[in-house]
């Protein structure tokens, strides 16, 4: 499955409708415009964290080796309208109806080597876990 494909499933789970066949069209050539369908790197786990339902609760560190899958995920942003943050030292992506969270701090250093990077987390929304603990 690509990272475009998950995205598809991620978005018409959130929205509970398909995707238009034009929106789907630019997810694909966003995804090649920015190298990512081949190659999503630290992509590929955040979203597939979310479709499988699956917290990132520890911090995991990556080294940025371009911009292009930032640039991307600002892209996509536009496009399919999610609630997305990004104020530099970090990028924010929620998904309320699917109550997960994705948080990308910019501002990491590798807890091996000292190098500068970035870390990902995917947690539950505060809202869903309180769903799930109530039973509601």
């Amino acid at each position: 499955m690509t990272i475009t494909d998950i995205l598809i499933d991620i978005q018409q789970h959130e929205t509970g409708a398909p995707l238009d066949s034009d929106v789907t069209t630019q997810l694909r050539e966003l995804a090649v415009e920015f190298g990512v369908e081949d190659n999503p790197g630290w992509l590929l786990p955040i979203f597939e964290a979310v479709r499988n339902s699956h917290a990132i609760l520890s911090p995991v560190f990556f080294e940025k080796e371009s911009s292009d899958p930032s640039s991307y995920l600002a892209e996509v942003e536009a496009l399919l309208k999610w609630k997305y943050e990004d104020e530099g030292e970090y990028e924010s992506i929620e998904f309320p109806k699917l109550g997960w969270r994705i948080y990308i701090s910019n501002e990491s250093h590798s807890p091996t080597t000292g190098r500068g990077g970035s870390t990902y987390q995917v947690t539950a929304l505060q809202s869903k876990q309180s769903d799930r603990r109530g039973g509601v």
